[in-house]
């Protein structure tokens, strides 16, 4: 307990930074299309292939003038956004679901949640074992914590427990593993790349090196 309200001071003081920016997009062989199962994602075969608009902000009448990371999808046609789909692939770009990556998370990646679950996030690097994305998620529990302090503090240190994490879609095992911590993601990388366990100086990784260390076990 004191551990965590130790970590909502340094939220609220804002002592804590997290996100990186200047991310350029992985390009992909996986044909352009939605995909709505992992199924069709793992044979790389969309099930639709109408022409589809990324836009930054919902309900944004014209085409994003810049290709975003994190984006929503709508189709074209109709202008409806996209949702309830495992992946959406526009450029060559491979963008994964929100609500997708919550819903095929490996096992002990629990207690992650996110505002917009309906919203698309474009993978970094690729290779063959491994599509890393990154996306801002919080521990559920913890944000709850915080929002029952009640308050503007309670709102600002809940929000502010939302950290950019990296995101690795395992082909083999077909389900994404969610780097939570620093501890967790040193639990990954140990016995695939030994040099990249981190220091945990901090609850977070630092997502530079991840970037790094991933590029070396695709």
């Amino acid at each position: 307990m004191k551990k965590l309200l130790s970590l909502l001071v340094f939220v609220v003081l804002g002592k804590i930074t997290f996100g990186q920016t200047n991310k350029e997009l992985y390009i992909s062989n996986y044909p352009n299309g939605i995909y709505t199962t992992k199924a069709d994602f793992v044979n790389k075969l969309p099930n639709d292939t109408s022409a589809i608009v990324p836009k930054n902000l919902p309900g944004k009448k014209k085409d994003s003038l810049t290709l975003e990371q994190n984006t929503f999808f709508y189709t074209s046609k109709t202008d409806k956004k996209i949702k309830n789909v495992f992946a959406v692939v526009y450029n060559n770009h491979i963008f994964f679901n929100i609500a997708s990556i919550l819903s095929n998370r490996n096992k002990t990646d629990r207690s992650q949640n996110h505002n917009n679950p309906n919203s698309f996030v474009g993978v970094l690097i690729g290779g063959n074992n491994y599509l890393y994305t990154e996306a801002n998620l919080a521990n559920a529990w913890a944000q709850g914590f915080a929002y029952g302090m009640g308050g503007a503090i309670g709102g600002i240190a809940a929000q502010g427990m939302i950290y950019g994490k990296g995101i690795v879609w395992d082909v083999k095992n077909e389900e994404f593993n969610i780097f939570k911590n620093c501890k967790d993601y040193n639990e990954f990388i140990k016995d695939k790349y030994p040099s990249g366990v981190q220091e945990c100086k901090n609850n977070q990784p630092d997502v530079l090196k991840i970037r790094a260390d991933i590029k070396t076990i695709l």
